[in-house]
């Protein structure tokens, strides 16, 4: 888990975030005790601290050494049909995904896939 406190103790305006997948430049655009913002080459989007509440309850309950992407799909069906139904586009679930990843409170590596009939 990751409080609000450490993340805006770790990350600084101008610092580089690894995506979850792919090459694109990820930055971090501001920070302060209400959001950080995030910014890539076309879009700039924001999480706040109950963005971050709510995708420490999804890690709680995500199995050990979740990937970043399994976590931020685990974030989106949240999103999707929890009790936080967001009916429009959203970027908070790959970017609680990234800074979660980039905190290392998830894993780079994707989950092993199944092989075999019906996988």
């Amino acid at each position: 888990m990751i409080a609000w406190p450490e993340i805006v103790a770790r990350l600084k305006p101008g610092d580089r975030l690894r995506p979850l997948v792919g090459a694109s430049q990820l930055t971090v655009d501001s920070i302060d005790d209400e959001q950080i913002c995030i910014r890539q080459r076309l879009w700039r989007a924001c999480l706040t601290p109950a963005d971050i509440e709510t995708a420490n309850r999804i890690l709680a309950d995500a199995p050990a050494g979740v990937s970043g992407v399994r976590f931020s799909e685990l974030l989106r069906a949240h999103y999707t049909s929890g009790s936080d139904v967001t009916t429009e586009c959203t970027r908070i679930p790959n970017l609680a995904a990234v800074v979660f990843l980039n905190l290392g409170a998830v894993s780079r590596a994707a989950a092993p896939r199944e092989s075999g009939p019906g996988a």
